[in-house]
């Protein structure tokens, strides 16, 4: 698990600690530049500055730094520039770099930035000093274009040799951070000169700056046009499709957002789904609203009660953590609410808050509400929904799931008859595992990365096959890092044959998109293409199907993949 924070200085000995960690990536990944690492410090430990430095770190869930951006704000003409982003080169896990990423053009909307400047290698041979260079160089901007983070054309600044940087040319990105692309004259002038200024050290009034400065004509900028950006998943001509895909959206699942811990759990998560949705024939329906009785039947009274009164006692900037785990004695629930985290929590980083449990309630009323569309007639249903739960046992939260909004659904289907609930999210399904490990109506399987490496650690393993009359109603899958498109297919099928020997009368399809590749909390590296892959197998098993979201922590990925899994699914469902 990843979450992010900002470094505003070095006034504690922690903060001491995670800039010595950032120094170090910063020697390993930026040899020639070891230097610029003492430059931070200074900024970070010096007083009134003209721009405002932006240290962002991505953390793991031991608190270890994995990542970092260092960025200059300039809050009065609400312009940034990137100067760095690494992630630790001795982590075997792949994507912290589009997570920093992410976080940090989040950041900067919160703080009503117009746009993000950035300058990189260039992607043009004939600009290059090294031509060897060109596949590292055009990997990068693939990277950043992916992004809408294109190179300002037109100007002087990939074409006069900065002096100031060995000669070497490099290339001007633009990124609108989601807005419309456009770059104002004024605006790009004013960005360049205190680009060249702060980070180059020249003078203003210097003939080079006024030279590139002035080079910058156009108004708007023009913008160079994709060229390194991989094809997006193609969506089916309308045309081909008998009828919309039915979503039901959770309601108000941006209460539950903790800006101040940088979770990859965050609000984006659900318009980066919706925007690979565009384009996509859906129907969306509104969400009905349930009471606790679907919730209490499948979790503990004592769990669900202690999550609805901890929520509501506290304020709005309040926070509980667990501090205290009842391994030796868990017969005894400790009397404080407060005190009562660690009894009911399975990790130290998924923490309560006001909105927690009514966030959670919001998304379990989601999952209600497709359940029951399934069982009036609809054949598939989409529940798009935050915060996840199939890490949320009978009594214990964690990996920032509080209800099994699966489970729940899952239980109300098995009603009207038996039950597949199959997890595809990289992190093990350990809460639905729980729920139904003594349960023959409900199957449960999970294809995850291997917990001896990946969250939950503790539950997961092959030989975890159910108790009673559940014994061999539950299979895990769990898998190497590096799991490609073909592979993570044939264990697909492994599973598929265990649902049709079921024959349930509906699947419960736990969804996440942190299979694919770049997600900075797995390490599978399934890809675009392969998530419409799933989408077609899936299609055609036929079951009235619920799917479910679960995780999936690059807006990237989550945007491309629900493109490329819905429209794989229609092409062989309807």
């Amino acid at each position: 698990m990843i979450r992010f924070r900002r470094l505003f200085n070095l006034d504690t000995d922690s903060d001491q600690r995670r800039f010595a960690t950032v120094e170090r990536i910063f020697r390993a990944t930026f040899p020639a530049e070891a230097v610029a690492a003492d430059r931070i410090r200074n900024l970070l430990t010096t007083g009134r500055l003209e721009f405002e430095p932006l240290l962002l770190l991505a953390e793991d869930r031991r608190a270890n730094v994995v990542g970092l951006t260092f960025t200059f704000y300039f809050s009065d003409i609400r312009f940034a520039y990137l100067q760095y982003i690494a992630s630790d080169p001795e982590r075997s896990a792949r994507g912290i770099g589009g997570a920093l990423y992410e976080a940090l053009r989040e950041h900067l909307r919160q703080k009503d930035a117009l746009g993000l400047l950035l300058d990189v290698p260039p992607d043009e041979a004939d600009k290059l000093k090294d031509p060897s260079r060109l596949a590292v160089n055009r990997k990068r901007m693939r990277f950043y274009e992916r992004y809408g983070a294109l190179p300002v054309a037109g100007t002087l600044w990939d074409v006069e040799p900065n002096p100031r940087n060995d000669g070497y040319l490099t290339m001007l990105l633009f990124d609108p951070l989601g807005r419309r692309p456009r770059l104002r004259r004024a605006d790009a002038r004013k960005a360049v000169e205190r680009i060249l200024v702060v980070q180059y050290g020249y003078k203003p009034d210097q003939p080079f700056v006024r030279k590139v400065v002035e080079s910058f004509r156009d108004d708007p900028l023009r913008l160079r046009s994709l060229r390194q950006a991989e094809e997006a998943a193609t969506v089916p001509h309308p045309g081909t499709w008998i009828r919309p895909i039915k979503v039901v959206v959770a309601e108000r699942h941006e209460i539950h957002h903790l800006r101040e811990r940088g979770y990859v759990e965050r609000p984006v998560r659900m318009r980066a789904v919706l925007r690979g949705l565009e384009g996509v024939p859906i129907e969306l329906i509104p969400v009905r609203h349930y009471g606790e009785e679907p919730i209490r039947a499948v979790h503990d009274h004592h769990f669900v009660s202690y999550l609805a009164a901890v929520c509501r006692r506290l304020g709005p900037e309040q926070l509980v953590y667990p501090e205290v785990f009842p391994i030796r004695r868990p017969d005894r629930r400790p009397r404080e609410l407060e005190d009562r985290a660690g009894y009911f929590c399975a990790d130290t980083f998924t923490p309560l808050t006001q909105n927690s449990y009514r966030a959670a309630r919001a998304a379990v009323d989601a999952s209600l509400t497709g359940a029951d569309l399934l069982l009036r007639g609809e054949r598939f249903v989409y529940v798009l929904c935050r915060p996840p739960g199939h890490h949320a046992e009978r009594r214990i939260y964690g990996g920032f799931c509080y209800l099994n909004n699966a489970a729940i659904a899952a239980h109300r289907l098995s009603a009207s008859g038996k039950v597949a609930l199959l997890d595809i999210d990289y992190h093990h399904g350990n809460g639905s595992q729980d729920i139904f490990y003594t349960r023959r109506d409900v199957l449960t399987l999970s294809i995850h990365g291997h917990p001896r490496t990946a969250y939950p650690n503790f539950s997961g393993y092959a030989d975890e096959r159910g108790e009673g009359e559940g014994t061999g109603y539950n299979r895990n899958f769990p898998m190497r890092p590096g799991l490609n498109d073909e592979n993570y297919l044939k264990v697909l099928e492994e599973a598929i044959g265990l649902v049709h020997r079921h024959r349930p009368r509906w699947l419960v399809l736990s969804l996440g998109f942190d299979i694919m590749r770049g997600d900075p909390t797995g390490s599978f590296l399934v890809s675009a293409g392969g998530m419409r892959r799933i989408g077609e197998r899936l299609g055609r098993l036929g079951y009235p199907t619920l799917v479910v979201q679960e995780g999936g922590y690059s807006a990237v990925n989550l945007r491309t993949g629900a493109k490329a899994f819905f429209s794989g699914l229609a092409r062989t469902w309807y």
